[in-house]
């Protein structure tokens, strides 16, 4: 029942070392195309605004538009519901942070000198090399924009994984076996206390689906757990306050509500 999460820099190998990983670990690969396939037609969104929020998770910073926000939240709640399920490699989209506090949750961070990156997406996109670095610099820095941004965490760190390979010193070999080794000690299983975790993760996601697409809620918090869920954020009106409460309690799962939605018409202009 292993979760991985793999991070990593632009032209480190990211995409075929999880498949390597899922294929002999028979795990289930959680990708661009994973994501893109499971929102399909969920959100009313061009098949180009499609495109350029899975490829370019900075554009989503623009989260004034509310069908970015129900993007947002759909593709949160897909990732945890993999997550809950387990077996799964995910790839990307902040995971790492997302389940930072689930335990038995193995966060890799993928990494390379410069030069090789560049040398590896030059070869693979027909691009210059000077073409290529600036490519892999500029990737890199929207990703760590975009984590900021949501996480408020440096996705550079190496505190914030478990493990950090840099594939200009390992074999692609080295780093497969790596891994999948990891994956067999007792803390990087399940327990009940993940489950637990995850359940309650799984359900505050369902619970903010369901509001972004039904109230204009903004600056959102939502937490669940054992079917608690406590609301945060701020409404335009009494009525959006008690609208919002009213939806949370209809969420199936949901047994209790703890609502500190406050009403500020002003903050609205300002917040996402």
């Amino acid at each position: 029942m292993s979760i991985i999460t793999i991070s990593s820099e632009m032209g480190a190998l990211r995409d075929d070392l999880a498949m390597e990983i899922c294929q002999r670990g028979k795990l289930e690969l959680v990708d661009r195309r994973t994501l893109m396939d499971a929102v399909q037609g969920l959100v009313d969104l061009s098949r180009d605004e499609h495109q350029l929020l899975a490829e370019q998770g900075p554009a989503m910073l623009d989260l004034g538009d509310r069908r970015r926000r129900v993007f947002a939240a759909l593709l949160e709640l897909v990732v945890l519901q993999y997550a809950q399920q387990g077996n799964v490699v995910v790839v990307g989209r902040g995971g790492n942070f997302l389940l930072r506090l689930v335990p038995g949750v193995l966060r890799v961070r993928l990494v390379a000198p410069l030069e090789l990156r560049a040398q590896r997406l030059a070869a693979r996109e027909g691009l210059d090399l000077d073409r290529a670095r600036q490519l892999a610099a500029v990737v890199d820095q929207q990703r760590r924009t975009y984590m900021a941004h949501l996480f408020g965490a440096d996705w550079a760190s190496p505190l914030n994984y478990d493990l950090v390979l840099n594939l200009g010193r390992l074999s692609f070999e080295q780093a497969v076996s790596t891994i999948l080794d990891l994956t067999a000690y007792p803390e990087y299983q399940p327990s009940s206390e993940s489950d637990r975790l995850l359940a309650g993760m799984v359900l505050a996601a369902r619970v903010r689906c369901r509001l972004v697409e039904e109230v204009d809620v903004h600056a959102l918090e939502v937490e669940a757990l054992d079917g608690r869920v406590s609301l945060g954020g701020y409404v335009a009106s009494r009525e959006d306050q008690r609208r919002a409460r009213a939806v949370c309690e209809e969420v199936q799962g949901v047994e209790a509500v703890d609502s500190s939605l406050e009403v500020s018409p002003t903050l609205l202009k300002f917040l996402p």
